[in-house]
């Protein structure tokens, strides 16, 4: 959680170093917000083993879904792309593998002990069976953060502090309208 408001704050503040201004900032819209939140509560649910990785992979459903319904918008490409990447190593591992040197890091070495004994369906210490490891959380952010994450995180959060910086100077960065359907002609 700390790691998503440090992205917000980054993005506001380069908007603002640039030139953007917080009030421009609702001139692109996010469509399908709801999924977003509902992918995020997902992942809070306290649920181990199989039921708990059908539900963190329900979580990066929705999630997905509403990168791709967003697309057209700006970083969210990366978004996509991150999200894409971290499903694909939770896929692989029931879960995503996080491994000692980024708990150490991060500060969180005291996790170890229970990700040893317990594991779980969101997180588990990485070990030899891991596949794709290099997708999994091997990126330890120090304090004041103190989480370890991964290579598709680093996109998500760059692609939402790109979406922020665009969107805060919509003069220098218009929103395109939709696409409208072409008339359809008889044959």
């Amino acid at each position: 959680m700390v790691s998503i408001l440090a992205t917000v704050a980054i993005g506001v503040l380069l908007g603002a170093v640039t030139g953007g201004s917080l009030k421009e900032l609702p001139h692109l819209r996010i469509r399908w917000a709801w999924m977003a939140l509902i992918g995020v509560l997902l992942q809070f649910v306290p649920l181990t083993r199989t039921p708990g990785y059908i539900v963190l992979l329900a979580s990066f459903a929705f999630l997905l879904a509403f990168a791709i319904g967003n697309l057209q918008r700006p970083g969210f490409f990366l978004v996509l792309a991150g999200l894409c990447l971290n499903s694909l190593v939770i896929a692989v591992n029931r879960g995503m593998p996080v491994t000692r040197e980024a708990l150490a890091h991060s500060n969180q070495a005291a996790l170890l002990p229970d990700l040893i004994a317990h594991g779980g369906s969101k997180h588990h210490l990485a070990n030899e069976q891991t596949r794709l490891l290099a997708l999994g959380d091997v990126i330890g952010v120090p304090r004041p953060v103190n989480q370890a994450i991964s290579v598709g995180d680093v996109c998500v959060h760059v692609g939402i502090i790109w979406y922020i910086v665009v969107a805060m100077k919509p003069e220098r960065y218009p929103v395109l309208p939709s696409p409208k359907p072409s008339p359809r002609t008889a044959i």
